[in-house]
């Protein structure tokens, strides 16, 4: 019986040091916030972000070019320290041929956060004579501690579409999930069904899906977010598939993985926070066909 026990507790601790490891070794932390669903589940955040949406419709951008670059980083975790955050910004808007960049979710780290989200983002669009076009994904971290009502405050919605328009009349589609509690629920499966349905009357020349929980469980690294159900995920991978999904953008598990099913690229992007030690952003070329790289900002201090 005791090494049965003893068993048990070092598994426990095997678990929460996994968790701390991925969460980052921060005294900001409270279990509480992370694992008590303080936030109102996804049913209900997807309601919030479609009332927003019937007010202000659905973003249209246009780019000043056929060729153009969309800037993707992820999991941030921003907090006081955020030089990584700032240099991407500044990435962005000093690229006269970016008309939006993405970020994929964990955009802060804990409680306070979003200030620090908003003291960087107007101020740098100011400066760089633009209007700030990033899109954002809702992330496990930024719905902990209750800070869901900060996430809508700052990005109003987190289920939406934008297209971005092209001098020669050319449309791509960029369709946002939100699955910050590993799933997407039954009311925003509907809604991505019903999105892709109408896109397939569209002439769009790419399709790309962005969200933060990847498909694939690379390791236990990220606790009881880590990945959908495997029927949620073969749901969304043949949806995806069937609607002709070119590529899927996530983050979440801070590792690089590139992954080809069914003809669907999924990218999983590198973590971008400031204490890491091979953080990259996605810098991506949409054109005819769609390349991209990963820059390093791992000498940005």
């Amino acid at each position: 019986m005791k090494k049965n026990i003893q068993i048990g507790l070092g598994s426990l601790f095997l678990v929460l040091g996994s968790i701390f490891t991925a969460c980052g070794p921060d005294a900001r932390l409270d279990m509480v916030g992370m694992f008590a669903g303080t936030s109102p589940t996804i049913d209900k955040r997807f309601e919030q972000s479609m009332e927003y949406n019937k007010q202000a419709g659905y973003a249209t951008i246009q780019a000043t070019t056929d060729d153009y670059h969309v800037y993707v980083c992820t999991d941030t975790h921003i907090h006081k320290s955020r030089t990584r955050w700032e240099y991407f910004i500044d990435a962005y808007h000093a690229d006269l041929n970016c008309p939006v960049a993405v970020h994929l979710g964990d955009i802060i780290d804990a409680t306070t956060d979003f200030e620090y989200v908003e003291e960087a983002l107007a101020p740098k669009a100011m400066q760089a004579n633009k209007v700030d076009t990033l899109m954002a994904v809702c992330g496990n971290h930024d719905i902990y501690f209750k800070q869901w009502k900060n996430f809508i405050k700052t990005f109003k919605t987190s289920s939406y579409y934008f297209v971005v328009n092209t001098p020669s009349g050319k449309k791509d589609l960029f369709i946002v999930y939100d699955s910050a509690d590993g799933t997407v629920g039954s009311k925003q499966l509907q809604w991505l069904q019903e999105t892709l349905e109408w896109a397939d009357k569209q002439d769009f020349r790419h399709i790309i899906a962005c969200t933060h929980t990847h498909f694939f469980k690379r390791d236990g690294s990220q606790g009881h977010t880590s990945n959908y159900t495997i029927e949620e995920t073969y749901t969304l991978l043949n949806l995806f598939t069937q609607h002709g999904v070119e590529m899927l953008w996530s983050g979440h598990d801070h590792m690089r993985e590139i992954t080809r099913v069914k003809g669907m690229i999924s990218i999983v992007v590198d973590s971008m926070k400031d204490e890491d030690k091979e953080p990259y952003y996605m810098l991506v070329s949409m054109g005819e066909k769609i390349d991209y790289e990963f820059i390093s900002v791992a000498n940005i201090h």
